[in-house]
């Protein structure tokens, strides 16, 4: 259980970012065809696995953008679905030391149940990085349950007994307006003025988050 002055830290500490967050990327761009958040999210993956040692790698989708910037000896694939990372440790367990499934969460029917399994199959000092949807047109129906906001993504982490390493945001008003008319995924192109993108911290689209068992 989480007491409020609890849930208050997890808030400050971790969830509210600085004012230059939300200015750093501005005029960055990994990709100017991919959907616009991925551009911010990958670039939030770089700088925060840049350290990170990986033996073993488990990942969800073989074409995530983040597997072009991170370095590992092993990868198992595990494809969601067919595989099921509501049972995931009945297969592994103390077994990888990362684990990627990016925008996943969304289709997962009981995610604190899922976020659990991947708990238990990393080794003890593994890690786990996810982006997911805090608001979205329905897609890959009937497979479409939730999003997730910053805070909701941070708690559901620690209540399945990781330590949130680091949380990220993007999301602005053009972004939005343009996903509820078109039901498309806007593109760095659709968005850019005199080669800036907003970041406005009042209206997320997508979040991520790094986070460690311990």
């Amino acid at each position: 259980m989480f007491s409020q002055s609890d849930i208050e830290n997890i808030y400050t500490t971790k969830v509210k970012l600085p004012e230059s967050y939300f200015k750093k990327y501005e005029r960055s761009i990994i990709s100017r065809t991919c959907e616009i958040s991925r551009n911010y999210c990958v670039m939030d993956f770089i700088e925060w696995t840049k350290k990170i040692e990986i033996e073993h790698l488990a990942c969800t989708s073989d074409s995530d953008p983040e597997l072009e910037y991170i370095t590992y000896k092993k990868k198992t694939v595990l494809p969601y679905p067919p595989c099921d990372l509501h049972v995931l440790s009945e297969y592994y367990t103390d077994h990888f030391d990362f684990f990627l499934f990016s925008q996943t969460l969304e289709h997962l029917y009981n995610p604190f149940e899922a976020v659990k399994q991947i708990q238990s199959a990393l080794k003890v000092g593994g890690y786990v990085f996810t982006s997911v949807p805090t608001l979205n047109v329905p897609h890959n129906t009937p497979i479409h349950f939730n999003g997730f906001t910053p805070m909701g993504l941070a708690m559901l982490f620690k209540t399945a007994g990781f330590e949130i390493v680091e949380i990220g945001q993007w999301g602005n008003y053009d972004y939005i307006e343009k996903l509820w008319k078109t039901h498309t995924w806007p593109t760095y192109n659709d968005l850019e003025k005199d080669g800036v993108v907003l970041n406005e911290e009042r209206n997320v689209c997508q979040c991520w988050i790094l986070a460690r068992k311990v």
